[in-house]
């Protein structure tokens, strides 16, 4: 049986080189992207294991759909993960911020897990009666969840509140088997800090 990840944030950066090495280790990949030529060409790079998710992480009303594709795919073996890389940066100093900007990051980097996550819950088997062992959670964090560095003070909040997230999720989902981590990164350059 071939195992099945879903991703988010697949067209640049981590979620896309996750995405290459899981096909590579023999995984089938569903990775989501805000644009349906963002899908086209990571599906031509990755070939036939990856499959795009139209959707973004803050569109709530389309999760409905990408899980429905998910499970047409996996039916009862259900996933084996999700890991919720997609998430933004804002460098700004905090006098000048627009508070639009620091709730669109939180939205994303926040909010937006909590959402996939409760989205993608049950075919991790996170439900009464599982047909399949559980699956896991990867939420992917930064070194900035744990220090605060001058002028991204925003995203630093975002990833404090997924650090906080993530613990919860541990905690209130390991009755279902299912096992959730976080991975803090230092500073990668990757086109999100472009």
């Amino acid at each position: 049986m071939q195992k099945t990840i879903v991703i988010t944030g697949v067209s640049t950066g981590f979620g896309y080189a996750a995405a290459k090495e899981l096909i590579a280790r023999g995984y089938r990949v569903f990775g989501s992207v805000r644009k349906a030529a963002d899908g086209q060409r990571v599906q031509q790079e990755l070939g036939a294991q990856f499959t795009p998710l139209l959707f973004d992480v803050t569109d709530h009303a389309a999760l409905p759909a990408a899980v429905e594709q998910v499970k047409a795919a996996v039916g009862e073996n259900g996933l084996w993960g999700l890991i919720n890389n997609a998430g933004i940066a804002h460098c700004a100093p905090l006098a000048h911020l627009p508070i639009s900007e620091f709730r669109q990051v939180f939205e994303i980097n926040v909010v937006g897990v909590l959402a996939v996550t409760q989205a993608f819950l049950p075919l991790l088997g996170g439900r009464r009666n599982c047909p399949h062992p559980p699956g896991r959670i990867i939420n992917m964090g930064s070194i900035s969840g744990a220090v605060t560095f001058p002028l991204v003070a925003t995203y630093s909040v975002s990833k404090f509140g997924l650090e906080a997230l993530t613990d919860g999720m541990r905690r209130e989902f390991s009755r279902y088997g299912i096992e959730v981590s976080i991975i803090e990164p230092g500073t990668i350059k990757t086109p999100s800090w472009e």
